[in-house]
């Protein structure tokens, strides 16, 4: 005879309701027959599965959490590669997470961080939530404890017991991170965001920011096939029709979700001077508005586009004038968007671009920032709006101001972003605020890690509230790390330390098809955002054995191999160098890859292996790398001859097999990252 259950809404919330119906749909696939209903239901012959957002039941009325547990790693759930019967989890005192509150840490917990209690025997009992996000975290991460897996965003990357077994759920947890998100970046297809932003709970993640007022470029390089020529070109969708996508789809995607909406960013100063701003497109001066060329800033004398790029172009913001378009700007997005919940106010993006008149030099640009940051609160302020506004460290703006102070500081959400710095060695957590004289147009961007944070410690001082780490780990360093094994364990390590570091949580800015060639990564993100006590080694044999089975051994030790000869023990960057030691250990690297490559060719080409495109990923990004190690072997010897040409072959092959494995790689960022490191400058 079929389990069933009845899966009982206690709030008729839209995100609630998507948790009913999400459990129904996973536990049908399990074998158990499922209902769901709003309605009060008694009966001694169906076991009832109850959610319902108890807010109460978690925080006191000053916001202060009742009960805090601690947090202990969750039992490898792959312990059989058949998963078809669940353990009984009261065996396992990992679980008996209840400690009395005189234990719990003092400080404050505000009521907008995720926490839930799972209490559920064999189908039956209850999944409640502190607000209703938390109860679909809650569901899904029953789901888990029962056997299943979400370990990518395509169906094969989901991991569905065959049946459901007897067990006991007891869980209540608190996230160790109060914002667990992601940016969009890259080259993406429409399907590729929906499909990626209705994974995030399911990993744990809690909030996606969509940058700029309109995300125009991400899609419109993917649509183009910018930098794959052997890629057929699509329709190119129009601003107008990507605005309509995320207002209309996506977004009340991710409000049923119940998902924090990030947005903005960039494209407010290019709009507050009369330019296009949905990109990096470069433009003529002489497109540059006449009656707008004062409000850019003076560079060497002279108003225009910075290196001809307007989103790079800094404002004269001492101009009073400036600062109210800047800030009507922003409001028009706001109003124009009522669902949005933090709004990103940036200034022009890139460096050593300030204004050098008279008036703007006479104050730091973070002094001129804040006052613009005040501007928008006051008004914000006088219609009574709830938005958060977000406010950033980043390249100029790394140095606080000196006299300008944030008049409302709960409007505020500070963001460190360290697009500098090396990724080699994690960010310490001592505070060391001491930082360099700020020179206008002549700074100098930090790249040890430990340089960096002395500039966050600065900006701490000035700001000591609601904070995140934004940080860039898989924007570009995946294309260096071919085993993702040494990067994943610095991004674990910036995210253990985060609150230690002063920050409630993290923001990665990063490509969305990042998932070959294991996905690991992001699995360390999101099990780590979600409770930083796990160990990065308990983490690895988890995932590798989730998504490998007992191949899991092999994999890890090939990818934390390949990681360590073709990238943490190789020289710093990838510039031109003679190095003899490097030269042994890249041909080591191919070595392996070669060693390793029948293994993965067999499971990819074994139609009884459920998820094959785990093995493609391997096999495919295994060729990139070897490519990828020859060309740096040619540089590592000084053949610079042969670099360019290697290159070359690595992009063909890319190029040709993009569309083979398309949520794993990025193409486009690829080639415009690496070309300038391995092209001849004269190409």
């Amino acid at each position: 005879m079929r389990e069933s259950v009845l899966i009982l809404c206690r709030n008729e919330r839209e995100t609630i309701l998507y948790a009913a119906e999400e459990l129904k749909r996973y536990l049908s696939l399990a074998g158990v027959s499922a209902w769901t209903s709003v309605q009060e239901t008694h009966s001694p012959y169906m076991k009832i599965l109850e959610l319902a957002v108890t807010p109460e039941e978690f925080w006191g009325k000053e916001g202060q959490c009742l009960e805090r547990s601690p947090h202990s790693c969750q039992r490898d759930t792959a312990e059989s590669s058949s998963h078809s019967v669940r353990r009984n989890t009261a065996e396992s005192s990992s679980h008996s997470v209840r400690r009395n509150a005189a234990e719990s840490p003092s400080h404050s917990v505000r009521r907008n961080v995720d926490a839930y209690a799972i209490t559920v025997t064999d189908l039956g009992g209850s999944i409640k939530g502190s607000n209703n996000r938390s109860v679909l975290l809650g569901a899904y991460r029953y789901l888990k404890e029962l056997g299943f897996a979400f370990l990518r965003p395509d169906r094969e990357g989901e991991r569905i017991p065959a049946s459901v077994g007897p067990h006991t759920v007891n869980i209540r947890e608190e996230a160790s991170s109060r914002y667990r998100g992601i940016c969009i970046e890259g080259a993406v297809s429409f399907e590729n965001i929906m499909r990626f932003v209705t994974w995030l709970p399911k990993a744990g993640f809690n909030t996606y920011f969509t940058q700029f007022k309109i995300p125009y470029e991400f899609f419109k390089t993917w649509y183009l096939h910018t930098n794959n020529p052997y890629y057929e070109k699509e329709p190119v969708p129009s601003e107008e029709e990507v605005d309509a996508f995320v207002k209309e789809i996506l977004v009340p995607h991710i409000k049923k979700l119940g998902l924090i909406w990030q947005a903005g960013g960039h494209g407010f100063t290019t709009g507050a001077a009369g330019l296009p701003g949905t990109g990096w497109d470069p433009m003529g001066e002489e497109k540059v508005p006449e009656e707008r060329r004062e409000y850019l800033a003076m560079i060497d004398g002279k108003r225009g586009l910075f290196h001809g790029v307007p989103l790079n172009t800094s404002l004269c913001c001492s101009n009073p004038l400036v600062r109210e378009l800047l800030v009507r700007e922003i409001l028009h997005y706001i109003h124009g968007n009522p669902q949005l919940d933090m709004v990103h106010v940036w200034l022009a993006d890139d460096g050593n671009n300030s204004c050098e008149c008279g008036a703007c030099a006479a104050k730091r640009p973070s002094d001129w920032y804040i006052e613009i940051l005040n501007q928008v609160d006051e008004a914000l302020s006088k219609e009574g709006s709830p938005v958060k506004v977000v406010f950033l460290a980043y390249f100029d703006l790394l140095w606080p101001p000196v006299s300008a102070k944030l008049l409302n500081p709960e409007r505020f959400v500070f963001m460190f972003a360290p697009i500098t710095r090396s990724y080699r060695a994690p960010l310490p957590v001592e505070e060391t605020p001491l930082i360099p004289p700020y020179k206008r147009n002549q700074c100098r961007f930090p790249v040890n890690a430990g340089e960096n944070m002395h500039y966050c410690s600065a900006w701490k001082q000035f700001f000591p509230g609601d904070s995140f780490l934004y940080d860039y780990h898989y924007m570009w360093n995946q294309f260096r790390d071919w085993g993702d094994y040494g990067s994943a364990e610095i991004l674990w390590e910036d995210l253990v330390n985060l609150e230690e570091a002063g920050f409630e949580g993290y923001v990665s800015c990063q490509q969305t098809r990042v998932f070959a060639p294991t996905g690991f990564g992001m699995y360390v993100m999101a099990e780590t955002l979600w409770n930083r006590s796990c160990t990065f080694e308990m983490l690895a044999r988890k995932y590798f054995r989730m998504i490998y089975g007992d191949q899991a051994e092999a994999v890890l030790s090939y990818c934390k191999e390949l990681s360590a000869l073709s990238y943490m023990e190789q020289p710093e960057n990838d510039n031109p160098g003679v190095c003899a030691e490097a030269v042994e250990k890249l041909k080591a690297a191919a070595d392996l890859i070669r060693t390793y490559r029948p293994l993965f060719e067999k499971n990819f080409g074994d139609e009884k292996i459920q998820d094959r495109l785990a093995w493609k990923y391997l096999l495919y990004s295994g060729r990139a790398a070897e490519m990828y190690i020859s060309m740096l072997k040619y540089r590592r010897l000084g053949a610079e001859d042969r670099v360019s040409e290697e290159y070359r072959k690595l992009k063909e092959y890319l190029c040709r097999t993009e569309e083979e494995w398309q949520e794993g790689f990025d193409v486009y960022w690829f080639v415009k990252d690496r070309d300038k490191k391995f092209l001849a400058s004269d190409t």
